[in-house]
C-alpha cells in the first residue's frame, strides 16, 4: 500500500494533520509506504517561500486584505481566475512525482494540493483516487474539484455545507473529523500528575494555557498582562511555538526587576531580512535613514501592572497534550488543528485575533456550540477570563461540548476510507 499525503506550510495545522495520519497508518500497517510532500515546495520553492511568507505577512499584518482575497477566491471572480490559472499552471509539476512514486492513492491535507490534484488528473490522465482532507470546520472552494474522489469533513455541518453551498455530492463526503495524535484524546491521570510537579503546579488551582505562537508581541504581551490582574488563584503556562522574539519578549516580562524593554528591534529586523543589501547598506552608512528606521520600528512594551501569577514559559515543545491535559483552559488562535486538539482534551477555549476567512468561521462554529468564547480586545478580557474561571458549571459545561464535538475515530476511519479505496481501484 503507497499513500501519498500533500500538505505545505501555510500554518503549522497541515503538516501537524499528515504526520498525524501518517503515524496512525503506520501504527497499523508497518509495511505501508506513506510519503508526506510539501505541495508548494515540490512545485517551485520560490512558489513555497512566495505563498507561505505572503500568507503570514498578510494574515498578521493587514488581515482585512487577507479576508478580502479569501472571499474572493471562494467564488466566481476575477481574482479567482488568476488563482485557478496558477494552479494548473503548477499542478503540471505533481505529475513527474505521481508517475515516479505511483501510489495507490493520494491524500490532499491542503486545499491547493486538492485543486492541483483535481486538474492533474484531468489534464494528464492519471489514475489515482484523491481523498481531500478539510482541516477547517468550513471548507473553501479551494479544496474543491471534478476529479477529487472523496471529502472528509471536520463536522456534519461542513458536510450541509459542501453539498448546499458547492454542490458536492453527499455520498463522497465523509464526517470524520480531522487526524490528530491519539494521545490528544486519552488523559493519563498519573501522567497527569507527573506534569504538576514537573511544573512545581498546584493540580487544585486553576490552570490556563496560552498558545501564544501566531500572536503579535504586543498584542499577547497585553493580554498577558490582564491575566496576572485578575484577582482570583490560578497559574499559566506560555508557550511561544518557535516564535523566538516573543518568547524573548515573554522572558522580560516575566523578569520582575525590568519595566519596560523592546519588543521589536529595526536593527534586528533589518539586517534578518533575505535580499537586502541595499537596505543594510543604507542602514549601516545613512545616518538618517537609521534614526528614521528607529523611530517607525522600535517598539517599547512598559508594563501596566506590578501583579504576577505562577507562570512557566516554553519555547517549541513536542508534548503540547501534556499540557492541554492538565489545564482548565486554553488561550489560542482558532486554527483547525489546534482547535480539534483542544475538543479532543477536552479543553475550553477563549479564541483572540482570528484571521478573517477560515480562522473567523472556526470561532463562530467553536461559539455556536458553546466550546470557545471569543476574546474582545481591551479591558474585556480581563472581564471575560475572571468570569469564565470563577464560574465552574459553566467550564465544566463547556468541557463536556468540547468532548461532543471530538471525532474520536478519525483517523481510525480515515484509515479505513483508504484501505476501501484503494481495494475499488484494485477491483
Amino acid at each position: 500500500m503507497k499513500i501519498l499525503i500533500f500538505s505545505a506550510a501555510t500554518g503549522g495545522g497541515h503538516n501537524r494533520a499528515s504526520n498525524a495520519l501518517k503515524s496512525y497508518i503506520l501504527s497499523q500497517d508497518k509495511n505501508a509506504q506513506v510519503e508526506i510532500v510539501d505541495v508548494l515546495e515540490q512545485c517551485s520553492s520560490i512558489l513555497n517561500k512566495t505563498v507561505t511568507g505572503g500568507y503570514k505577512t498578510l494574515a498578521k499584518n493587514f488581515p482585512d486584505i487577507f479576508g478580502m482575497m479569501y472571499k474572493s477566491t471562494d467564488k466566481k471572480s476575477p481574482f479567482s481566475k488568476i488563482v485557478n490559472s496558477l494552479i494548473s499552471q503548477f499542478s503540471k509539476k505533481l505529475v513527474p512525482l505521481i508517475t515516479q512514486m505511483n501510489p495507490d492513492v493520494v491524500v490532499s491535507c491542503h486545499p491547493f494540493a486538492s485543486s492541483m490534484m483535481s486538474i492533474a488528473k484531468q489534464t494528464h490522465n492519471l489514475d489515482v483516487p484523491v481523498i481531500s482532507i478539510i482541516t477547517d470546520f468550513m471548507p473553501h472552494r479551494a479544496y474543491l474539484g471534478d476529479n477529487v474522489d472523496t471529502y472528509v469533513t471536520a463536522s456534519e455541518e461542513t458536510v450541509q455545507n459542501l453539498a448546499e453551498k458547492y454542490g458536492v455530492d453527499k455520498s463522497k463526503i465523509y464526517p470524520y473529523g480531522m487526524p490528530i495524535f491519539q494521545s490528544f484524546y486519552n488523559k493519563d491521570e498519573a501522567r497527569a500528575k507527573e506534569t504538576f510537579d514537573r511544573l512545581g503546579f498546584s493540580s487544585q488551582l486553576p490552570t490556563v494555557l496560552v498558545m501564544a505562537g501566531s500572536f503579535g508581541v504586543t498584542s499577547i504581551l497585553k493580554i498577558y498582562e490582564k491575566l496576572v490582574d485578575i484577582d482570583i488563584d490560578y497559574q499559566i503556562i506560555v508557550i511561544t511555538g518557535k516564535n523566538k522574539k516573543l518568547y524573548d519578549a515573554f522572558e522580560k516580562i516575566l523578569n520582575k526587576d525590568l519595566h519596560e524593554f523592546e519588543t521589536d528591534s529595526f536593527t534586528d529586523i533589518v539586517h534578518d531580512q533575505p535580499d537586502s543589501d541595499v537596505i543594510n547598506a543604507m542602514y549601516d552608512t545613512n545616518e538618517s535613514f537609521r534614526n528614521e528606521l528607529k523611530t517607525k520600528v522600535t517598539k517599547v512594551f512598559k508594563r501596566s501592572t506590578t501583579k504576577t501569577k505562577p507562570t512557566k514559559l516554553f519555547y517549541f515543545v513536542d508534548n503540547v497534550e501534556d499540557y492541554m491535559h492538565i489545564s482548565d483552559l486554553i488561550i489560542t488562535k482558532p486554527g483547525g488543528l489546534t482547535t480539534s486538539e483542544s475538543l479532543a482534551g477536552g479543553l475550553p477555549m477563549a479564541v483572540f485575533q482570528a484571521y478573517p476567512g477560515q480562522e473567523t468561521q472556526n470561532a463562530q462554529f467553536l461559539v455556536s456550540k458553546n466550546a470557545a468564547i471569543v476574546l474582545e480586545k481591551g479591558d474585556v478580557v480581563k472581564q471575560q477570563i475572571s468570569e469564565l474561571l470563577s464560574d465552574k458549571e459553566r467550564l465544566a459545561q463547556m468541557k463536556q461540548n468540547c468532548k461532543s464535538c471530538a471525532q474520536y475515530n478519525a483517523s481510525s476511519q480515515i484509515y479505513e476510507l483508504i484501505k476501501e479505496t484503494i481495494n475499488k481501484r484494485s477491483n
